[in-house]
This record gives structure tokens, C-alpha cells and sequence, in this order.
């Protein structure tokens, strides 16, 4: 799923795509309505937007007037980022079809929890949606390191594609398939993105021909942050 943030602040705009990713959503990041309708036609299948509509520059009620009027943009789920709520601008934005606000000032947590009660109300969206995940470029050379649970064994191999919920991994030294089992715990995994020091703890997935599957069990803040931008700059390339 592709979205739309049209979005006067540019750290905003760049925070609103890194949590759409929990989501399995990619956000295109644009400053202006005259933007919005430049990236509707770069050929991605947009189906949803989150629109500032306060900020004159950007003409946010213009684009959702505009979106909603046109057949080809009328099915786009628009959320509008905004500090009105008075019930005359809360109808108007009935009568344009509008799916959910977001009211400012903007928080990550907020977001977050607002966007995912607005989601589940939407009929087109699918709550299992898999994350959004990206491969290294070969050049970066990403590597990730950890200990079998009960062995002296250090396993490492080569990221072969990652995501906020977990990463791919071709090992370099397999170990006995026993070892790897569905639901094996990992306390420390260890791999460097972007010069970042990432260190989760995980559990297997999936385990077959030298390809191993993790679930990240618990991440700490700052390594989601570096794994959110990380993810975003790999798809916004």
C-alpha cells in the first residue's frame, strides 16, 4: 500500500512515512498540494493520503476537494492532519468523503495509535499486512552476528533482506537444523546499518537451506528509529 504525506514541515512529513511503515505502508513524502498531483502521476498506485490542511502553502482542502471530485483519485482514503475539530469543519469534512484526522501538534506515539484505529475501520485495509521489507545494497556489505542459545557457537552471514519486524539472513556457517528450530529465542542479535549498531533480540521464523528466518521480539527505541530510516531512505531512493 502507497501513501500520500503532504505536509508543510519536512521533519513531520519524514516522521509520518516512518510510522506508516509499522503499518506495511510506504509513504511519498511531498511539501504542496501542486506536488501531491505530480507524484499521482510517477505511476505508483496510491491509495491513500494524510493531508496538512492548515498550512496555506501546502492547499491542503484544495487537493482533497480535488482528489475527491475526480474519478481517477475518488477512491483515495484521505486522512487530514489539522488542529480544527468544530462540528461545522468536522461535517465539511463528511461531505468530502475524509476517512480519519490527525490532530495536531504532531506526535510519533500519537500517530501511531490514532492511525491504527483509523485503519481498522477501513474496509480496504488488511491488519496482517506483511512489513514493508527492503535488501541491502551488495556493496554495503550488511552483515548479522549471534550465539546459538546452550553452544559457544558464533553464527554470521549475510542480510539478505530486512524489515521492522525481522530480517533474512544467508549464514555462512549453518548450524545443525535442531539448533534453529521454529521459536528459538535469539537474546542478541548484532548488525550494522548505515554505520548504526543494532543489537534486538529475536526469535527463529523459518530455518531451510542456509536461509534463516528472525522475528524481532524486542527492539529499543533507538534502534527502531535507525531501522525506520533506514527502511525509508532504501524505498524513497
Amino acid at each position: 500500500m502507497v501513501f500520500l504525506v503532504v505536509e508543510s514541515s519536512l521533519s513531520v512529513r519524514e516522521s509520518l512515512c516512518h510510522v506508516l511503515l509499522a503499518f506495511g505502508i510506504r509513504g511519498i513524502p511531498v511539501p504542496t498540494r501542486l506536488a501531491a498531483l505530480g507524484a499521482l502521476e510517477s505511476g505508483d498506485q496510491v491509495e491513500g493520503a494524510i493531508v496538512d490542511i492548515d498550512n496555506k502553502d501546502v492547499e491542503g482542502i484544495q487537493l482533497v476537494e480535488e482528489l475527491k471530485k475526480n474519478k481517477r483519485t475518488a477512491a483515495i482514503s484521505v486522512i487530514v492532519h489539522t488542529v480544527q475539530s468544530s462540528k461545522v469543519f468536522v461535517m465539511r469534512m463528511i461531505e468530502l468523503g475524509v476517512v480519519g484526522y490527525l490532530l495536531k501538534p504532531f506526535s510519533d506515539s500519537n500517530a501511531k495509535t490514532k492511525l491504527s484505529a483509523i485503519f481498522s475501520k477501513m474496509a480496504t485495509h488488511n491488519s496482517q499486512r506483511r512489513h514493508i521489507r527492503v535488501k541491502p545494497d551488495p556493496g554495503e556489505l550488511a552483515r548479522a552476528s549471534f550465539r546459538i542459545p546452550h553452544s559457544p557457537q558464533l553464527v554470521s552471514g549475510r542480510i539478505v533482506d530486512i524489515s521492522l519486524g525481522g530480517l533474512a539472513i544467508e549464514l555462512f556457517n549453518p548450524p545443525a537444523a535442531e539448533l534453529l528450530a521454529p521459536g528459538t529465542s535469539v537474546s542478541k542479535l548484532q548488525f550494522s546499518l548505515s554505520g548504526k549498531e543494532l543489537s534486538p533480540s529475536g526469535s527463529v521464523v523459518l530455518y531451510k537451506a542456509k536461509v534463516l528466518a528472525l522475528r524481532f521480539d524486542i527492539i529499543n527505541p533507538t534502534d527502531k528509529k535507525a531501522l525506520e530510516r533506514y527502511i525509508f531512505k532504501s524505498i524513497s531512493s
